[in-house]
């Protein structure tokens, strides 16, 4: 083979080698190829029987969704799930030190097995081209509409691939399907809550961008899955990265300053307080997920940064430390800003009153997370399983939830209700139930997630405790006088 065609058959010595890596194998797979061949031959025929079967003017339409479905079904639940074990087989393997060997990061590793699946999607991506313009002669095409939709169901395959490559460092299962099964039923919701409805001709008359909520809300849902998508890639990274590696502060401080953005932008008359809350709600989740369940494993090294500057530098360490320990006074923080941006929301705007059921909402949310990182502070012995055990203990939460409020509209009895009140998700059901006062639920919200919240902040002070320690040891370490060898 001469040398020109060798350089247009093979990849470019430019790419990562672990893109190259997995694109190989992925092309190769049985599992992608039978996914492309079956795509395609039931795209053909569905198309063919509408085209033959279908009246003119319900052809176009009908053509549309069937692509789209196909699409999605392809690009949103089969392509991610292929990143379920990306990083987990490496690691079962026994293969990620010697890929460590070759020079290549843990950034590399899980962006080349990332864009590795995501190129595979979009090879399916344009292979719908021709079926779309297929459809162009079917007439009633809103083209605008259908390529921002079509976009839209690419970019949200990026974000869902980012997710279960960024989880598959984890060990548990459950714990990588958990939060995609959630993502996947946001979703679901996604059209009945910016439309109002769920029905594909509106969905694409809503992707025209005819108007500036569209707009708008097409923006910050690029946003939500662009955010969403760096938060699981980031975790993907410090799972796989040397223990002594931080990479933490980063992600935190990122956390932290959109926030504090967010409520600049809360100051604006157009964004009401329950639009910011949402907002708010976006951003800090995953972050306090992460920062609530991470190992309190702490080297010196990742102390010197802070160490070097003094006592402000000491300081912003008790928030900006990798660990559980200072992962309870970040999100404690995160708390503060998010209740001084929604204050100030509320007060500059004028707002009569505060809606209690977003108040009561929002502490279920809030305490929903804190209750099993509480539990998981006293019950998880081993760092290396903490976000396993926050993820069960987060199932047996919404179960002791929605087990009392199904005995509640088969007997009728409201103490079952009472008996769970410690539960933070238990607080909806009473919310809906017109047995409890509003008020009484609030209060009951407000006490338990103080409650929660405190007793995390206690234990999260003893343990930090150790992190002197250490902190000392880096101080010493950095004080020493430097030696030179002859």
């Amino acid at each position: 083979m001469s040398s020109k065609l060798k350089h247009l058959s093979d990849f470019s010595d430019r790419l990562s080698p672990m893109l190259v890596k997995e694109l190989r194998q992925g092309m190769r797979a049985r599992s992608f190829t039978m996914l492309f061949l079956i795509f395609q031959l039931l795209l053909c025929f569905i198309l063919v029987s509408v085209g033959s079967s279908a009246e003119s003017d319900s052809a176009g339409s009908a053509s549309s969704g069937i692509i789209f479905t196909m699409f999605i079904i392809a690009g949103i639940f089969i392509q991610p799930m292929r990143g379920v074990t990306a990083l987990s087989s490496e690691i079962k393997d026994n293969t990620i030190e010697m890929m460590v060997l070759t020079r290549l990061s843990a950034a590399r590793i899980v962006f080349g097995k990332w864009i590795a699946i995501v190129s595979q999607s979009a090879l399916l991506l344009v292979t719908i081209i021709p079926y779309l313009i297929l459809r162009y002669f079917f007439g009633g095409m809103l083209l605008v509409g259908e390529l921002v939709f079509l976009t839209l169901i690419f970019m949200t395959s990026m974000a869902l691939t980012a997710v279960m490559v960024g989880l598959s460092g984890n060990a548990g299962k459950l714990t990588r399907l958990f939060p995609v099964i959630g993502f996947i039923f946001m979703l679901s919701l996604l059209p009945r809550f910016l439309i109002g409805g769920n029905s594909f001709e509106t969905f694409i008359g809503y992707c025209t961008l005819s108007s500036v909520e569209a707009r708008v809300g097409i923006l910050c849902y690029i946003l939500f899955i662009l955010y969403i998508g760096w938060c699981a890639l980031s975790y993907g990274i410090s799972s796989i990265a040397p223990t002594a590696d931080n990479h933490s502060t980063l992600r935190r401080l990122i956390t932290l300053g959109l926030a504090l953005i967010a409520a600049f932008v809360g100051l604006h008359r157009d964004v009401p307080p329950q639009v910011l809350l949402v907002i708010f709600a976006i951003i800090i989740s995953p972050a306090i997920i992460t920062a609530l369940t991470e190992s309190a494993i702490l080297f010196p090294p990742m102390c010197a940064p802070f160490v070097k500057r003094g006592a402000i530098g000491k300081f912003l360490a008790l928030f900006l430390l990798p660990g559980w320990p200072t992962g309870v006074l970040y999100t404690t923080l995160l708390a503060f800003v998010i209740l001084a941006g929604i204050t100030l929301s509320w007060v500059t705007k004028s707002y009569p009153y505060f809606e209690k059921e977003m108040i009561i909402f929002s502490l279920a949310c809030f305490g929903t997370v804190l209750f099993p990182a509480l539990l998981a502070v006293y019950f998880c012995k081993q760092e290396s399983k903490r976000l396993r055990m926050f993820t069960i203990f987060t199932l047996v939460s919404i179960a002791l939830a929605v087990l009392p409020s199904i005995l509640l509209n088969i007997n009728g009895s409201e103490n079952l209700l009472l008996i769970f009140v410690w539960n933070p998700l238990v607080w909806i059901f009473m919310m809906n139930d017109s047995k409890f006062i509003d008020n009484h639920v609030m209060i009951a919200a407000i006490i338990t997630c103080s409650i929660y919240l405190l007793l995390l902040i206690i234990s999260a002070v003893i343990a930090i405790r150790r992190y002197g320690v250490i902190m000392q040891d880096s101080e010493n370490e950095f004080k020493k006088p430097a030696t030179i060898d002859l």
